[in-house]
């Protein structure tokens, strides 16, 4: 199957070099899933569907049976679409060997971006299974599989050059690396996915992949139309007509293969936050596909994460991030102990970089907000503006903001950006500001600087859960106040600064508090 190549030569061997090293390298297992793995094939009780079931759940695993019977399919020119056909094709003592001779590494030991991406595929599946099963049903072991063994290119890419993944995890919290412009990340993006389209190929993984590979290179432009006619969620029936004025979108939309790149779209989008654009997309998407609405699609996704959650958890406790970790938690709930998904909190925390100062970015930003009737679909949308208006355009690191909640008569941090992931913020009660000294303190000016001295001097006029929240260093509270009550509290802060932002970014900061004030009286009246 021919693939088109870069133009340039020096593309072109940048791409030959990581193909060579990527077709090389032998990932590894850990030794309690080899053991794991061994002990089912040994067991007289379990079928061969249930045996590819314990492999599944071990997704390098998963990959090198898949490879293995590859190896003898391409011979004989047919697909491997199935894992239970892989199995069949290698036999038992094949399989046994094949398991008992996959390299072992300690979980400790293995890089975390690696373990991360693994991470993410599976969490891939369980979007797929909640999305797309029912859909086609008949065809589930073809597309888990496949959905499982999608970004298993870039799982080699991620454990020989971990960095990578760090750098990607940085750009989607908008960090551009020193010296690099959008055009250059964007060229590295397409050579990326020749690269993976290509070791996909040559690892004989199921056609489905490589569809969805073909999807992104040389389908591009029909996936954004695509992706242009989903944002019109709200007109059905406008998207329905502009899909029947152009049969070969129609055609291209519906094939099942693309079932998988959407849940890997929503897995990877996710990862870095369930309501940013990236990820609105592949919902939007997905809606358009199935013929719902985007919030169900949304219901399905977070239904989906809370469960992949679980099983990750059960299989290697405290290890990934996992992004059901960031869902909302109703306001009135406050669990006791330590939730599964959380990252341990003796972990030390990596400074984030300092965000450049973007004054168009903001101004943009802000308008958004202000604008009338309300852009915003939902109120997660409108949150996560107003905290990029704070962390792109007036550079701070970290930023969180906190909502009344009339039933729990509280502030509750409801939105955060800049934290370490498994740090425990969202739902975070703020006591109660209407009439109490707190309160008071609030709206008694626009905009409050707080150090450790000044917290200390304030005593027990501030909450328990802020100081606990709140770093050593300085940091900004500055309150949203709508009929002389507060509506809400945005936070920033730039850690390890004592001196955080100067008068004129204190002016423009008040200034991002009027904005999402309007922000959410018009998202309150188009709701």
């Amino acid at each position: 199957m021919s693939t088109a190549q870069p133009h340039r030569n020096g593309s072109t061997d940048i791409i030959g070099s990581l193909r060579e090293k990527l077709n090389a390298t032998v990932l590894p297992i850990t030794p309690a899933q080899r053991e794991r793995l061994l002990l089912q094939l040994d067991s007289d009780m379990l079928s061969l569907n249930e045996l590819t079931q314990e492999i599944m759940s071990v997704p390098v695993a998963a990959l090198h049976v898949c490879r293995a019977a590859g190896d003898a399919a391409r011979n004989k020119d047919v697909d491997i679409l199935t894992l239970e056909q892989a199995c069949g094709l290698l036999g038992t003592q094949r399989l046994g060997t094949l398991l008992g001779n996959i390299p072992v590494v300690e979980a400790d030991r293995l890089p975390k971006a690696y373990l991360q991406l693994l991470s993410i595929s599976e969490h891939a599946v369980s979007q797929a299974q909640g999305l797309f099963s029912h859909r086609i049903a008949r065809l589930w072991h073809e597309m888990s599989l496949a959905t499982l063994l999608f970004l298993s290119p870039l799982w080699a890419l991620t454990y020989i050059k971990p960095h990578i993944f760090e750098q990607w995890d940085q750009l989607n919290r908008g960090v551009l690396p020193e010296n690099v412009s959008k055009k250059q990340i964007a060229e590295t993006t397409s050579m990326g996915f020749l690269l993976v389209q290509q070791v996909a190929q040559d690892w004989w993984l199921p056609p489905w992949i490589l569809q969805g590979y073909r999807s992104l290179n040389t389908s591009r432009r029909t996936m954004v139309k695509a992706l242009h006619i989903a944002r019109n969620a709200s007109n059905p029936q406008d998207q329905q007509a502009r899909l029947d004025a152009d049969r070969d979108l129609y055609r291209w939309l519906t094939q099942p293969a693309n079932s998988l790149l959407m849940a890997s779209g929503i897995a990877l989008g996710s990862h870095h936050s369930w309501y940013a654009i990236h990820t609105l997309r592949w919902q939007q998407l997905s809606a358009l596909y199935l013929g719902c609405s985007v919030a169900d699609v949304q219901r399905i996704n977070h239904e989906s994460a809370a469960a992949s959650a679980r099983i990750q958890h059960q299989l290697t406790p405290g290890q990934p991030w996992l992004p059901a970790s960031s869902l909302a938690w109703p306001a009135d709930y406050s669990p006791t102990t330590t939730e599964p998904a959380a990252k341990t909190a003796s972990k030390p925390f990596t400074p984030i970089p300092p965000a450049p100062i973007r004054p168009e970015r903001w101004r943009q930003l802000c308008l958004m907000l202000s604008t009338q009737p309300s852009p915003f679909t939902t109120l997660p949308e409108l949150l996560d503006c107003a905290l990029k208006a704070m962390h792109d355009g007036l550079g701070s690191q970290q930023c969180w903001i906190a909502l009344f909640n009339g039933k729990a008569q509280q502030l509750v941090v409801s939105a955060a950006l800049g934290f370490e992931s498994g740090q425990r913020l969202i739902g975070t009660k703020l006591g109660n500001p209407r009439g109490s000294a707190w309160g008071n303190w609030l709206i008694s000016e626009s905009c409050h600087h707080l150090n450790t001295e000044r917290v200390t001097s304030l005593g027990p006029l501030l909450p328990g859960s802020l100081k606990t929240i709140a770093p050593d260093s300085a940091f900004e509270l500055v309150p949203i106040i709508h009929n002389n009550q507060v509506l809400g509290l945005l936070f920033v802060c730039n850690p390890g600064n004592q001196q955080l932002i100067d008068q004129q970014r204190q002016k423009a900061l008040v200034k991002t508090a009027s904005c999402a004030l309007k922000g959410l009286l018009n998202f309150k009246q188009r709701s």
